[in-house]
């Protein structure tokens, strides 16, 4: 029995270790990426805050649809700031979920808001990046985004 633990033991090690996250994508950095120049007095001391606000705002007036019935739903999102302010490994992690009674138009109206919120975030770029110690660093974000339907 010692013998089968002690040749098991060095690959669960491993396993573990190849588990691990990405560590160069920071979940939080001293500096958070910055959306869009900040015009609001109240967040001056807060960009990372006004950057979600405008996040928010952004996507509610971004994504529409032809014929919108007057609702909202809301979405999960996530994805990477890099270096240079682009994203990348973009992520709907909570598609929309839509309040219509005929099942075709909801699966087709949550098809069309998902296609379009994905490729508006893909197109995002970021005034700056987040940056760790004077450097630029790669930092992830996760938030909620409102769509009208």
């Amino acid at each position: 029995m010692k013998n089968l633990l002690v040749l098991i033991l060095p690959f669960l090690v491993l396993s573990t270790f190849a588990q691990q996250p990405n560590d160069d994508v920071m979940r939080r950095a001293e500096v958070m990426p910055v959306f869009q120049e900040c015009q609001e007095e109240r967040f001056a001391d807060s960009p990372y805050q006004c950057s979600m606000k405008q996040l928010y705002g952004h996507f509610l007036e971004s994504v529409v649809i032809d014929n919108p019935i007057g609702k909202k739903t809301k979405c999960s999102v996530y994805l990477v700031v890099e270096k240079d302010g682009s994203v990348s490994n973009v992520q709907i992690q909570r598609g929309p979920i839509v309040d219509i009674e005929d099942q075709d138009e909801k699966e087709q109206t949550e098809k069309i808001l998902g296609k379009i919120l994905y490729d508006k975030v893909s197109k995002l770029n970021f005034k700056s990046p987040g940056f760790q110690d004077s450097k630029k660093v790669r930092v992830m974000l996760n938030f909620s985004v409102a769509l009208n339907y």
